[in-house]
């Protein structure tokens, strides 16, 4: 029997892949740069990336969701001609806006710095803001392949931006290192992620030399009315992404504020010293937020494949298309995060122990924090189904609701000393419960459709709960003969082959599901007997 798989499983995987594989080199990389700049030049190094950060999200933080929705809306309609004029009038926009805020951050950087009472950072700050004027062009032709529903060009230049990125980050830390001038080899640092973004946008460039010939003749070919003047669609673009970007800012403001409540709140309880404080907020921003984002990056990946998906859908009154398209992205995510959750949870402190043997503190957080993988999932799931039926202001509703219900959770928690840095951990929870039910309620009222949320969790539920039990007992038992290292890595093996194959027993997994599997083609077709 051939393996078949649905073409929208096949673009999540790949996307899911190049996701992960992204989140991994951006740890991996971090471990050498901190042995050349220390500590101190690592906060100088995160700092200038939080300012980076912020400037990513106004330029290009929902490029790739509103161009590849708009593209597959007018591709579903045959409109190939509007189609690509959304990808130029875009493409021109955000060009604009990349150079111009790159100027600001340029001539800001000083201003930037002083603000932030961090000095030091104004030569990395000025590093970073050429590639400003790049990344508006990288998620506008991200964002026109995925409505193309082509996602491997994605994929291939995430890879090369993050290598590149990751290599040239080490590389120029090391040459401008210089005793007492510390600044430089962090702008060195800093320069890296410009060489990574140049590298990801010629690849794209590269790529979609070989395909617009395809393109055009389907452009050529359509005599399909209305065409759309420029000021039109740039109205439609704004539009769509102002939303976005916001509900994208108001989540990650999440991060800051956790960090700056708990500096002040736990100082407050007086049962800290500043030392202890400092390394309770380490471990939830350094250990926590970094590791629980790598299973969320897989949820990231569907749901930014499954908009066009339902766009397209939703673009030809589909609505069970829509349907289908919202539940088989909900299942791909619990499929992920449910197992990752219940590892994470169960094998917390083998895990910490594995990656930063030297400063393995931390497991309590990521053993009770875990959950949170699974609501990011879920929410990450109905934000980008609601974006894709057009409704972009209410995921960004739920953002709002959702940060009013972590301040105060923060400031109360956070204050008493038996719960401490725990309180971020509820915050989080308590936050994406609201943003979740919020969206949840807002895709109903909308589509009068309800994800199949007993088809997407109870089978991976079940089969985590057995994956997590054998866990526990197979890594105290291979503990008592061999190192953490080897015990917690065998231990991480076993269980993802014991979750497959519960899986299968309880016929959890689809012939779509099985051929996206990473094994030879011999065993898949075993598998799907």
């Amino acid at each position: 029997m051939k393996p078949a798989a649905n073409p929208f499983v096949k673009q999540a995987a790949l996307l899911g892949v190049s996701y992960f594989i992204g989140r991994l080199l951006g740890f991996a990389y971090r471990l050498p740069l901190t042995s050349k700049i220390g500590d101190e030049g690592n906060a100088w190094y995160t700092t200038s990336h939080h300012v980076y950060a912020v400037m990513l999200i106004i330029v290009a933080g929902a490029l790739p969701t509103v161009v590849s929705k708009l593209v597959s809306e007018r591709v579903a309609l045959g409109q190939y001609r509007n189609a690509h004029n959304v990808f130029k009038t875009t493409m021109t926009f955000a060009t604009i806006l990349g150079v111009a805020m790159g100027i600001i951050m340029w001539f800001g950087a000083r201003w930037i710095s002083d603000l932030l009472n961090s000095p030091q950072t104004f030569y990395a700050i000025r590093a970073l803001a050429p590639t400003l004027g790049i990344l508006g062009a990288i998620g506008t032709f991200r964002g026109y392949f995925l409505g193309m529903k082509t996602s491997m060009p994605v994929v291939l230049s995430q890879t090369a931006e993050q290598f590149f990125n990751a290599g040239f980050s080490i590389l120029l830390a090391y040459i401008f290192f210089e005793a007492g001038r510390l600044h430089r080899s962090v702008a060195g640092a800093a320069a890296g992620t410009g060489i990574g973004a140049l590298a990801g946008l010629l690849v794209l460039i590269f790529l979609y030399s070989l395909v617009q010939r395809d393109f055009k003749k389907r452009i050529f070919k359509d005599l399909n009315p209305p065409f759309e003047n420029e000021r039109g669609q740039l109205k439609i673009i704004l539009l769509t992404a102002l939303p976005i970007i916001a509900g994208t800012g108001l989540y990650a403001l999440g991060t800051p504020i956790d960090q700056g409540m708990a500096n002040a709140r736990i100082a407050a309880s007086g049962a800290f010293s500043f030392e202890e404080i400092s390394i309770l907020v380490g471990q939830f921003g350094g250990k926590f937020l970094l590791l629980s984002g790598l299973p969320v990056a897989m949820a990231i990946a569907i749901s930014t494949a499954v908009i066009p998906e339902i766009s397209s859908a939703n673009s030809l009154n589909d609505k069970k298309g829509v349907g289908s398209h919202i539940n088989t992205a909900l299942r791909l995510a619990m499929l992920i995060s449910i197992p990752s959750a219940v590892g994470m949870a169960v094998l917390a402190d083998p895990i910490l122990a594995l990656l930063f043997p030297s400063f393995p503190e931390g497991g309590v957080l990521l053993r009770w924090g875990a959950v949170i993988v699974v609501f990011m999932a879920v929410n990450q799931i109905l934000t980008g189904s609601l974006q894709g039926v057009g409704k972009v202001t209410m995921p960004l509703v739920a953002a709002f609701f959702a940060l009013l219900v972590k301040i105060p959770v923060n400031y109360f928690l956070m204050a008493v000393p038996g719960i401490n840095i725990m309180g971020a951990i509820i915050s989080t929870i308590a936050c994406y419960l609201v943003a979740s039910g919020m969206n949840l309620f807002f895709l109903y009222k909308s589509t009068q459709l309800m994800p199949r949320f007993d088809e997407a969790l109870i089978k991976p539920l079940g089969s985590s709960i057995v994956m997590g039990l054998s866990c526990w007992g197979l890594y105290r038992g291979l503990a008592v003969i061999i190192p953490n290292a080897l015990a917690t890595v065998l231990t991480l093996i076993l269980g993802v082959v014991i979750y497959v194959v519960m899986m299968m027993l309880m016929r959890g997994l689809n012939s779509s599901d099985i051929a996206m599997l990473p094994l030879p083609k011999k065993a898949v077709r075993w598998l799907m007997g």
